[in-house]
């Protein structure tokens, strides 16, 4: 067996990945750590929405991965907070093969033994709340391994712990990276659990990206008064570079598992803030931005109450709802890029 170490310039869903960086596949290069909060900072370290592709005609296939933080939940898997992935492309399709479990800071595990020389192509998803330090996989000494790259330009997902992947079951299962499978399109996952704030230093980050459609999840983690005062100037800064001059943005509004919970205080509350984002987007699309989308709540992960694992994370369930619905709307929208 020889062994492949994984590298940035390997994987999907780090921004710029050519840059310097402490650990492998954290999401933001080094060059950003003093331009945005200290928490939000940390966050970008875990490898959420990361993945990477391959063909291989290997008859084994090995992983070694090797995590920073010994880090739990209560209501979330060991899997899918420092878990590993493989999905097998089979004619347009992905499916699920096998997970790698954790069972400590440093992890190996066959992902199969035993195939059939065959070329298959593969993707493999990264943590989703932990870090790596370092990622190996073993092959066949005489297989065949070549690297897959997709350069389509990206959605950039910014948002809450949801974005982030709580609370799927594997990584496999975050929305980002359902929908990119599913759109066969690279995702860069930009979920900050608690932190997704709509933030001016995320927006300047933004306004550098010169190819991309920009989705804003955000609003579990503010309230009424951060969307009326901040969401007009985000827009406005993430389109303030020339190059990036009016990508597309496309906001989400707050979603609800039961719309007639019998806590009616706190769904006002969310169809308030709702209201507020859709007047603070047509407001911004009257003063001349031609780019600017939302998606309603209606009918993303509310056809019962089943999609959370605690009436606001996703559940696997609420991750395949809220990814279908989004590429179901993704679709009407009128981009092309």
């Amino acid at each position: 067996m020889k062994f492949l170490k994984i590298e940035s310039k390997h994987v999907q869903g780090i921004l710029e990945p050519g840059s310097a960086r402490k650990y492998p596949f954290q999401r933001f290069p080094q060059r950003y750590k003093k331009k945005i909060r200290r928490e939000v900072w940390a966050l970008s370290e875990n490898s959420a929405g990361v993945c990477f592709s391959f063909s291989t005609n290997s008859t084994n296939l090995f992983i070694k991965w090797n995590l920073k933080n010994d880090f739990k939940m209560r209501h979330m898997t060991d899997v899918g907070i420092s878990g590993i992935d493989l999905y097998q492309k089979r004619n347009v399709d992905w499916y699920f093969i096998s997970t790698g479990i954790p069972e400590g800071l440093n992890n190996e595990s066959y992902l199969y033994r035993g195939y059939k020389r065959k070329l298959r192509h593969f993707r493999i998803h990264l943590p989703l709340y932990n870090t790596l330090t370092n990622l190996e996989l073993g092959i066949d000494s005489d297989a065949i391994f070549h690297f897959k790259y997709d350069n389509k330009a990206p959605l950039v997902f910014y948002g809450t712990s949801i974005t982030q992947g709580g609370c799927a079951s594997r990584p496999g299962l975050a929305y980002t990276n359902i929908i990119s499978r599913k759109l066969n399109r690279p995702c860069l996952n930009l979920g900050f659990s608690g932190n997704g704030h709509l933030e001016a230093s995320i927006g300047r980050i933004f306004s550098n990206i010169q190819e991309a459609i920009f989705i804003i999840d955000c609003m579990w983690n503010i309230d009424k008064n951060v969307v009326i005062k901040d969401t007009q100037s985000f827009i406005s800064i993430v389109s303030s570079k020339r190059d990036n001059y009016q990508r597309p943005i496309i906001f989400h509004e707050q979603y609800m598992a039961d719309e007639y919970h019998p806590d009616e205080e706190a769904i006002k509350l969310i169809v308030k803030k709702n209201n507020a984002l859709r007047n603070q987007i047509e407001k911004q699309i009257n003063n001349g931005f031609k780019n600017l989308f939302l998606i309603g709540q209606n009918g993303c992960i509310n056809e019962d109450s089943e999609a959370t694992v605690d009436g606001v994370h996703f559940n696997d369930l609420g991750f395949l709802r809220f990814a279908n619905h989004f590429i179901t709307e993704f679709k009407k929208l009128d981009i092309n890029i």
